[in-house]
């Protein structure tokens, strides 16, 4: 029993299991963090609605608000499926594929 337990959570040769997408790293070693990525992109996409200050949300839930790394961290299953999956954020049309391209490393790189 903890052989099995010991093998699901470390995987094959004692090497960690897969936990997901990998984050990739860029060529001098670093990746997306809220400071170099994270932020402007969303002050950029989102927050028009989703800024808890937000003069005019236009409908979008008082839960769903991007202002801090930890909450765009708490909803990144919803915001990976809306924004990457069924490209329906942000309103009135989708990103241009770079950017869906870096927001899906980004959110591959905050559990790291």
């Amino acid at each position: 029993m903890i052989t099995a337990i010991l093998i699901t959570v470390l995987g094959c040769a004692g090497e960690p299991a897969d936990t997901g997408p990998a984050c990739e790293v860029d060529a001098g070693g670093g990746h997306p963090t809220w400071s170099n990525f994270g932020e402007a992109f969303f002050i950029t996409y989102c927050d028009a609605c989703h800024a808890a200050e937000s003069p005019n949300r236009f409908g979008a839930p008082d839960e769903m608000t991007f202002d801090t790394e930890d909450e765009v961290r708490s909803q990144t299953p919803s915001i990976r499926y809306t924004v990457i999956d069924a490209e329906s954020m942000p309103l009135g049309g989708g990103l241009p594929p770079e950017d869906l391209t870096q927001l899906d490393n980004y959110l591959n790189c905050l559990g790291n």
